[in-house]
């Protein structure tokens, strides 16, 4: 007997129920802790590769598995704002195809306009700030992934996907996504003074797309390399104002690392697991004179 897989409808406490709640006390992290009265420290959190898993569910075994799930992940990213005093909350990608109910959506139920796709209505709850595509966004064609963007409550960002051909230089490019944006935000220092700081998200695409995903995209789009796209947009960034400027690039550790703009002051990074477990990166600033920071990519694709 063939299965029809239905996804269920998101909500909050859908996307946290069955997870056993923690009642001993959150300790604040050491580097809020240790933070001085000119100093604030802000925790990036990081998801990548979530392929459509929003529930912790097996669906080619067809039963749960705790190991998986944007659902499991959401009570450590819960737990990351709570002990941390800022945080952000950025995807890189590959969240849109990888299981059967992703495959149900773009092949049998579709994505009328206005519909919302689950594992965006997921994102949505969990309050992301920005993303990115990876390439197995492109796996069910333009259309369908434009469809599922515009249910996004958060940026989306890439700046190395171009509509046609290339231009003669990155920054001429007709491009799908903004290439970045600049969040203006407000970070608490150790002695809890509000200070301003504006936060730049840039994004991007494998350029291998183009070989892998030929038939949805060539005549329609390419992609650029992507240092030389960072080296020709990171820098009206910085001109915009942005004091931390971060790449969200899907791609993996190359020999080719992404140039550092400017000076990396003071700040930790490491990056997150895919979508089950979380290890937050710390960016620290020294006020009234953020730290100029640019946190590093790669050109390796991810699979």
């Amino acid at each position: 007997m063939q299965k029809t897989i239905v996804p269920h409808p998101i909500s909050r406490r859908a996307l946290l129920g069955g997870l056993a709640a923690s009642s001993a006390l959150v300790v604040l992290h050491p580097f809020s802790a240790r933070a001085s009265a000119d100093q604030a420290h802000l925790r990036i959190m990081e998801t990548t590769d979530l392929h459509v898993h929003v529930f912790p569910y097996d669906y080619y075994a067809d039963k749960p598995n705790d190991t998986l799930g944007l659902a499991r992940t959401a009570s450590i990213i819960d737990e990351i704002r709570a002990e941390a005093t800022n945080t952000i909350l950025v995807d890189n990608g590959d969240f849109l195809q990888g299981n059967p109910m992703g495959d149900y959506i773009a092949y049998k139920r579709g994505m009328k306009e206005g519909d919302m796709h689950p594992i965006i209505a997921a994102m949505n709850v969990l309050g992301y700030d920005c993303g990115t595509l990876g390439n197995h966004e492109f796996n069910y064609g333009l259309d369908f992934m434009f469809n599922v963007l515009h249910g996004a409550n958060f940026p989306i960002v890439c700046a190395n996907l171009t509509k046609g051909g290339l231009a003669a230089t990155p920054r001429q490019d007709a491009l799908f996504l903004k290439p970045y944006v600049i969040l203006d935000r407000k970070v608490r220092d150790g002695a809890g003074q509000e200070h301003p700081i504006r936060i730049g998200l840039i994004g991007f695409v494998p350029p291998q797309i183009m070989t892998w995903d030929a038939k949805n995209l060539e005549g329609k789009a390419n992609a650029r390399d992507i240092v030389k796209t960072a080296e020709a947009w990171v820098p009206q960034m910085r001109e915009e104002g942005a004091d931390i400027v971060i790449a969200l690039s899907h791609s993996g550790i190359g020999s080719r690392p992404m140039p550092r703009i400017s000076k990396m002051h003071r700040c930790r990074w490491r990056r997150l697991t895919a979508s089950t477990r979380s290890s937050p990166a710390t960016a620290t600033s020294t006020f009234p004179d953020p730290s100029s920071t640019v946190l590093p990519a790669s050109t390796t694709p991810r699979g």
